[in-house]
C-alpha cells in the first residue's frame, strides 16, 4: 500500500496523481489483453481522500464484475459489448446492444475499431460494429419539436418560452432517457402524474393545470399526425386545487376601466390599444397585430385573423368583431396612410411587441389602479360580465370574444350575422361605461 503526500496510505490499486486527483488503475488480466485490448482500466475517484475511499468498493466491484463478464461471455456479441463498457462505460454498451446509438457513439465506435486493429480477436472486433442506425424513435422531445414547428414557435416567444420550461420541467421529473430517448407510446399515467406532481411542489395548481394542458397538446399533435393508437397519459389528469382561486384576474368596474384609460397619460397608440381592448374584450395580442388590412372602418369591424406577426391561441380566435364608434375613430388615426400589409400600430405590431406594449401600459394602469388582482386582461372579464349583464346568449359571448364552444349544434350553419353580433356588442358597452 502506497501513501500520498500527507503520508496517509492509499488503498491498492488507487494512484495520487501531480495535480492532485485520486485515480483507480489496475491492470487487466493477461487472459483478457487479446479481448479488451487495453493494459489498464482507469477510473478518477476525485480530489477527496475520503470521498475516494467511499467510492473505492463500488469501482472496485464493477471493475471485478467487468472482468468476470469479458471471461464468461459465451458469445462475441457479449464479448464486444464488454469491451465498449470497458472502453465507454456502461451507457454506450447498453445503447449498443439495444440498437438505439446517436451519430456521436457510432463515431466513437468507429474510433475504438480503428485503435484495437491486431490488438484484440478478429471475430470480437468485427462484432462492434454490428449495431445498425435504429429506426426513428418518436420520443417526447421529438413531440415537442414537432409541435413547435407547426405552431411556427421560433417567431412566438411566449409560446417557446413555455414550450422549453415544460420540456425542463419533464426532463426533471422523469428523467432525460424518458424525454428524449424512450419512444413516446412508453410513457404511463405514473410519469404524468410524476410531472403533475413535481410541478405542484413549486407553482401554483393553476401553473399546473396550464403547463400540463400544453403537454397534453404537444403529444396529441404527434398522436393525430401519425394516426398512433394510443392514449394520452396527460388526458384527464386532475389538479387539486386547481380552479377560480384568489389570485385570479378580477374584471375592472365601469369607473376602473375609465382610470386606467386616463392613466395611459398621452400616448395616442397606448390609448387606442386600450380603448379597443375596452370595447371589444379582445386579447392584447390581438390587437396589438392588427394590420390595416384587419381593419374595417366603413364597416366598423375588425378582423381577428393569424398573420405575420402573431398567431392565433385558438382556431376560434379567427373572428371578426363590430367596433364601437369611439374604437373606429381612435383606429382610424392610426390607419391612414398606410399600406395593408403595415401594422396598424408601427410600435407594437411586430413579433413579441404585445409583450412590449404590456410592460409600457402596465406600468401606466398600475399607477392608477394598484390592486394586483386587476390587470389589462381584466379589461376582458369586464366584457364578459357586460355581455352577461344585458343577456346576451352564451354562444355570441363566445363568438364575441373568440372562447372554443364544445356545443355540437354551434358547428352548423354559417354562424351569426354582423348585425346580431353588433347589436349585443352595443348593448354591452353601454352597460360597461355606466
Amino acid at each position: 500500500m502506497s501513501t500520498d503526500d500527507s503520508g496517509m496510505k492509499l488503498p491498492r490499486y488507487v494512484q495520487l496523481r501531480p495535480w492532485g486527483s485520486y485515480r483507480y488503475k489496475r491492470r487487466v488480466p493477461k487472459r483478457l489483453l487479446s479481448v479488451m485490448g487495453k493494459d489498464h482500466v482507469y477510473q478518477n475517484l476525485g480530489t477527496n481522500y475520503r470521498d475516494m475511499l467511499r467510492k473505492l468498493p463500488a469501482v472496485n466491484e464493477a471493475v471485478e464484475a467487468l472482468f468476470s463478464g469479458i471471461a464468461d461471455a459465451p458469445t462475441d456479441d457479449e464479448k464486444a459489448l464488454a469491451v465498449v463498457k470497458a472502453h465507454y462505460g456502461e451507457k454506450v454498451a447498453y445503447d449498443l446492444g439495444t440498437g438505439q446509438l446517436d451519430q456521436n457513439q457510432w463515431d466513437g465506435l468507429l474510433d475504438l475499431y480503428d485503435r484495437l486493429e491486431d490488438k484484440i480477436v478478429p471475430e470480437v472486433r468485427e462484432r462492434i460494429l454490428s449495431a445498425k442506425f435504429p429506426t426513428q424513435v418518436l420520443s417526447l422531445s421529438s413531440a415537442f419539436d414537432l409541435y413547435a414547428e407547426y405552431k411556427d414557435a421560433a417567431d412566438n416567444k411566449k409560446l417557446s418560452n413555455s414550450l422549453a420550461k415544460a420540456r425542463g420541467d419533464l426532463k426533471a421529473a422523469i428523467g432525460g432517457v424518458k424525454l428524449n430517448q424512450l419512444p413516446l407510446e412508453d410513457l404511463t399515467r405514473g410519469d404524468a402524474l410524476k410531472y403533475r406532481d413535481h410541478l405542484l411542489d413549486r407553482v401554483s395548481p393553476n401553473s399546473v393545470t396550464r403547463y400540463i394542458n400544453i403537454v397534453r397538446a404537444v403529444i396529441n399533435h404527434t398522436i393525430n399526425e401519425h394516426g398512433m393508437a394510443i392514449v394520452n397519459p396527460f388526458h384527464n389528469l386532475r389538479v387539486k386545487g386547481a380552479g377560480n382561486s384568489a389570485g385570479d384576474r378580477l374584471p375592472l368596474t365601469a369607473q376602473e376601466a375609465l382610470a386606467g384609460f386616463d392613466g395611459m397619460g398621452t400616448a395616442a397608440d397606448l390609448r387606442a390599444i386600450y380603448l379597443t381592448l375596452w370595447d371589444t374584450g379582445a386579447r392584447l395580442a390581438e390587437i396589438t397585430g392588427l394590420l390595416v388590412e384587419d381593419v374595417n372602418l366603413q364597416e366598423g369591424t375588425i378582423h381577428i385573423r393569424g398573420n405575420s406577426i402573431r398567431g392565433l391561441k385558438t382556431a376560434s380566435s379567427k373572428r371578426v368583431i363590430p367596433l364601437s364608434d369611439r374604437a373606429v375613430e381612435a383606429l382610424q388615426e392610426h390607419r391612414q396612410g398606410k399600406q395593408d400589409e403595415d401594422p396598424i400600430f408601427a410600435r407594437y405590431g411586430r413579433v413579441g411587441g404585445n409583450t412590449a406594449a404590456s410592460a409600457a401600459m402596465m406600468k401606466h394602469f398600475r399607477s392608477v389602479i394598484p390592486d394586483r388582482k386587476k390587470s389589462l386582461h381584466s379589461l376582458r372579464h369586464k366584457k364578459k360580465d357586460d355581455l352577461r349583464a344585458v343577456e346576451c346568449p352564451e354562444e355570441i359571448s363566445k363568438v364575441l370574444l373568440g372562447h372554443s364552444n364544445t356545443d355540437v349544434s354551434a358547428r352548423y350553419g354559417s354562424g351569426y350575422t354582423l348585425e346580431i353580433l353588433r347589436d349585443w356588442m352595443d348593448q354591452s358597452n353601454q352597460a360597461g361605461q355606466t
